[in-house]
């Protein structure tokens, strides 16, 4: 947004963090900025004066220059700073209480009117602000609000904070009865965001069109207490859509979405070229899945809406630099009545053909991939975390991977010195890719086994003949053809699960994942209960695998992947 000698204003994606995240993967603003300054041989120093949460959205600004800090302290001090941003609220929303009770004072809880003061002390701990009431410690918060619209219970409001505690907005809404949509910590409605954007940022410290200092996007002037430069960025189109609608919609041009999406996944640069740069709702983008392929995009198209713009959404990543793109249609349907050449075309929907070798590779583990071959590719590129995890647990044991399709897990086992791993499919085919890929990454196929089988009836067998493993893997499709019966998520996950545990060593552990929409992470974990029980296990710990970086999650949670680990005696 603006960028001279002592400043830098930059409009910061939800979902980054400003300063402090991961030291090893260096994904915060600062060491992006700190970066991008270096590459262009700059100076990198950056004095960090203002904040915004990670879920928060909008203008920020840094100094450029350490002897700028203290007018720009006095300044923030005297409120000749003037911050704005734009919440979407639940009205007489309860808010969530301190330590998981009510407010503490809820008979004096104010309602929000057309425009107000909100005066609180507030206090910071252990990773949540609670109002404090009385005497008791804390620092106080102020914060001017006006209700620009209302629509239903929800509403767009306006907010000009004179004081900065760490989450004082979020509280100071939440303790109003207006919590704001999307915030989890105090008590917002589910929604695919937290839906507070920093929307315009001035002041008389930043001088003024004559001082050299204005740039695009900026004005002349602010309003209230400060003067000067003045920097403005709308909310993205989802803030209206949720206010008007509680849902969020694909606007007709993605990019700028799409590049936030990809500022999110920046921290996975140099660590793999296969990625999902886009995930449904959980990037404003319902029904929309892409994944990266090296220099291949690959649209998933889960709405009926989505499949009739499907070249205008792929040109747009054309736009952004992709050499090819392709399509699957994924509109819920018995896939058995459509041409599979309707639902994934063999050839891209534009620009250039992969090649058909194509391989990636994720964090050292090299897989072929496919883009042209049906639905899948030949790699779900949402389990990379759970193939680190697979092949961190995998030495010096037995691994047994289930629906192994092209033995990317297999692959990862091996790499982290399992005994021996053995990987199941109904699919010769594709185990066969699964053995060039043992072979891409220097493994020996031959010190492993690949059975051609249907999985049940192997884990049967292998009851039978009393084999353990460390590690089972669990991840079947939805749906499938099984001779000339089916198998579906809903009907035989807990009879397939039953018989999985049963292999696990004392003290191993089960992954289980399904891809069913319809099947919640909640209901995963009662599927594995049961079969437990039924098969005589004891489950140690169950725990759900948080989402990937490129997997955020949706207003309904994990989304389409879940993922639950089991530790098994």
């Amino acid at each position: 947004m603006h960028d001279d000698a002592d400043f830098l204003v930059v409009d910061k994606p939800s979902g980054v963090v400003v300063h402090g995240g991961d030291e090893e993967l260096a994904d915060d603003l600062v060491h992006r900025l700190e970066a991008w300054l270096r590459s262009q041989g700059r100076d990198t120093y950056l004095g960090v004066h203002q904040r915004l949460d990670q879920a928060t959205s909008g203008l920020l600004f840094f100094t450029r220059r350490k002897d700028v800090n203290a007018a720009v302290a006095a300044a923030m001090e005297g409120r000749q700073v003037r911050r704005t941003y734009l919440a979407v609220v639940t009205l007489g929303g309860e808010g969530a209480a301190p330590r998981g009770g009510r407010w503490r004072e809820p008979t004096r809880r104010p309602e929000l009117r057309s425009r107000g003061r909100l005066e609180h002390q507030l206090h910071h701990v252990r990773g949540r602000t609670e109002l404090v009431t009385g005497t008791g410690r804390g620092q106080r918060a102020v914060t001017e609000y006006e209700v620009l619209e209302t629509v239903g219970r929800r509403a767009l409001v306006r907010l000009h904070p004179h004081t900065g505690r760490t989450h004082q907005l979020r509280v100071q809404l939440a303790a109003a009865g207006a919590p704001i949509c999307g915030d989890r910590l105090y008590g917002g409605e589910p929604a695919p965001r937290l839906f507070l954007h920093a929307t315009a940022l001035g002041g008389t410290v930043f001088g003024g069109p004559d001082s050299g200092k204005a740039g695009a996007g900026e004005t002349a002037r602010g309003s209230g207490e400060a003067s000067g430069a003045r920097w403005t960025r709308e909310p993205p189109p989802a803030f209206r859509d949720w206010l008007v609608a509680g849902a969020v919609g694909v606007p007709t041009n993605v990019t700028e979405a799409l590049e936030d999406a990809g500022l999110r996944r920046f921290a996975l640069r140099g660590q793999t070229d296969a990625y999902r740069l886009v995930n449904g709702a959980g990037d404003l983008l319902p029904g929309l899945v892409v994944d990266v392929y090296g220099a291949w995009a690959v649209l998933s198209l889960y709405d009926a809406e989505l499949v009739a713009r499907a070249r205008a959404l792929g040109e747009q990543l054309i736009a952004l630099g992709f050499r090819g793109v392709y399509s699957k249609t994924r509109v819920r349907a018995d896939l058995r009545r459509q041409e599979a050449t309707e639902l994934a075309p063999e050839g891209p929907l534009l620009g250039e053909a992969a090649p058909a070798g194509l391989v990636v590779t994720e964090a050292g583990l090299r897989v072929e991939v496919a883009l042209a071959d049906g639905l899948s590719t030949g790699l779900f590129v949402d389990q990379r975390d759970n193939r680190r995890r697979v092949k961190q647990l995998a030495r010096g044991g037995r691994v047994l991977n289930l629906f192994a399709y092209t033995c990317s897990f297999s692959v990862a086992a091996a790499l982290g010195g399992a005994s021996e791993v053995v990987s199941v499919d109904l699919s010769g085919r594709a185990l066969e890719r699964g053995r060039r890929n043992f072979e891409l990454n220097g493994l020996d196929p031959s010190a492993h086994r690949f059975f051609k089988e249907d999985a049940v009836k192997w884990l049967g067998r292998a009851a039978r003949r009393g084999e353990r493993f460390r590690v089972v893997v669990l991840d079947p499709p939805s749906f499938s053809t099984v001779g000339k019966g089916t198998f579906s998520v809903a009907k035989g996950y807990g009879e397939v699960a039953a018989l999985a545990l049963a292999l696990v060593e004392p003290e191993g552990h089960l992954l289980a994942v399904t891809n069913h929409t319809r099947t919640s992470l909640e209901a995963l974990r009662k599927i594995l209960h049961r079969a437990a029980q039924q098969a005589g296990r004891t489950l140690v710990t169950l725990r759900d695998a948080p989402s990937g970086l490129d997997c955020p999650e949706g207003p309904e949670g994990p989304w389409p992947s879940k993922s639950v680990w089991a530790k098994v005696r």
